[in-house]
């Protein structure tokens, strides 16, 4: 698969999710033309890759968790990778 499709599927995958690109760099820690570096396949490797490994394990958590999580990346926290290990 090319970068391209790639980078056009991650955006796909985290508009599904119900999060803005801000809630992203929000939980994330990354500044928003970050996000949309990645999403527009203009990032590095590690950039893409690490963003989609954060997508799956977002669409991984229960939808409640999936809230709780937007709703505090919203006010400015961090995605916590460790609430459903």
């Amino acid at each position: 698969m090319n970068k391209a499709k790639q980078s056009a599927d991650l955006s796909g995958r985290r508009r599904r999710l119900g999060a803005s690109r801000e809630t992203m760099a929000a939980g994330l820690g990354l500044p928003v033309d970050t996000v949309k570096a990645i999403e527009d396949g203009a990032a590095s490797d590690q950039e893409h890759d690490q963003y989609d490994t954060w997508l799956g394990r977002i669409e991984d958590w229960p939808a409640d968790e999936r809230a709780r999580q937007f709703l505090a990346a919203g006010k400015g926290g961090r995605f916590d990778s460790k609430s459903q290990e």
